[in-house]
């Protein structure tokens, strides 16, 4: 049996998050631990959170998912509309169906089509973005449905009882998926050398799509907790949300290529940093400045470069000399 050892990569998000809080705590005057923030930071990650897990899969493979802002707002325009014109019984199921579709699409034109995904997920979020504000602005001739509340009904799924027990079960699930099943250890071996993969054996196409196809679901789930917070639809639904979802998976360690540097536990690491930073910047005082995007972007790079610099040097000294890296151990 072996030992798991902890390298540079995993400890550096650990303690890129217990600086940033440090930091703020001391510069806010002891405000930042407050009960009434950490509330709030928790509630204002759990969208990113559960569409980070998604997403993930994806990343995992060496790919990126661009599209989930778009997916979002497309998934709740058209679920919220469904609820009130068919029932209320209809916004669930339409919501997850919607997002499903459109990260299944994402993973067959990727997989079967050989698309880089960023190419694909920047198409998809371009005209997908044009779609949603066609229905919901229209024309001149002809308006859209414009702005629309989601039935009273399902409010309920709002609530703090309800919101995170379903934050707490969707992450367990994902978790377990992505350690402990074949899916989860077929997208990190892909991520590591998708040619050695396929040449063990390993479905690469079917698990490109599948991995697209979580990033969906997870997406609609997303969804239902953003829209039963809001109340309702908006033009602005999901717009820089898939730039929050990259940076709290980048943030948090996973490298752009993916593979075993791919932790669950490091999307809720960089998504409550994300959230760390904005809450900081506004308790100092620099919320609304000229700097603060600035400072937020200069933080987020200082921590990725120092987590780059750090699997770098754990892979050198993992990695006997003329030996390459092997694909993870697969069960």
């Amino acid at each position: 049996m072996k030992r798991k050892r902890f390298s540079i990569q995993d400890i550096v998000p650990f303690a890129a998050f217990i600086i940033i809080i440090l930091f703020f705590e001391i510069a806010s005057g002891g405000r930042m631990l407050s009960p009434y923030n950490l509330s709030q930071l928790v509630d204002q990650s759990v969208v990113t959170i559960v569409i980070g897990c998604g997403a993930l899969f994806v990343v995992a493979q060496g790919s990126i998912d661009l599209s989930v802002g778009v997916n979002l707002a497309l998934a709740g325009v058209i679920g919220t509309w469904a609820a009130n014109a068919g029932g209320t019984f209809l916004f669930i199921p339409v919501t997850l169906f919607v997002a499903l579709i459109v990260g299944i699409f994402n993973g067959v034109i990727v997989s079967r089509f050989k698309v880089p995904s960023f190419m694909l997920t920047i198409a998809m979020l371009i005209g997908i973005r044009g779609v949603v504000n066609l229905i919901q602005a229209g024309t001149p001739e002809n308006p859209g449905i414009g702005a629309q509340k989601i039935p009273e009904a399902m409010m309920i799924l709002g609530q703090p009882l309800f919101r995170y027990t379903a934050l707490v079960v969707i992450v367990v699930a994902m978790a377990y998926v992505f350690e402990f099943t074949k899916v989860g250890k077929y997208c990190k071996a892909i991520g590591e050398n998708e040619v050695t993969a396929k040449s063990v054996g390993i479905p690469v196409t079917l698990m490109k799509t599948v991995a697209f196809a979580i990033s969906g679901l997870m997406v609609g789930f997303g969804t239902l907790f953003n829209l039963t917070s809001v109340g309702g639809t908006s033009m602005v639904m999901g717009v820089f949300l898939e730039m929050e979802v990259a940076m709290a998976i980048f943030l948090g360690g996973v490298l752009v290529t993916g593979g075993t540097s791919a932790k669950l536990y490091k999307v809720l690491l960089g998504s409550f940093s994300i959230r760390m930073i904005v809450k900081g910047l506004a308790l100092i005082g620099l919320s609304e400045t000229q700097y603060s995007q600035t400072i937020e972007g200069l933080l987020l790079l200082l921590i990725l470069g120092v987590t780059i610099l750090a699997s770098k040097k754990g892979k050198k000294s993992k990695t006997p000399r003329g030996q390459s890296e092997a694909v993870p151990e697969l069960e």
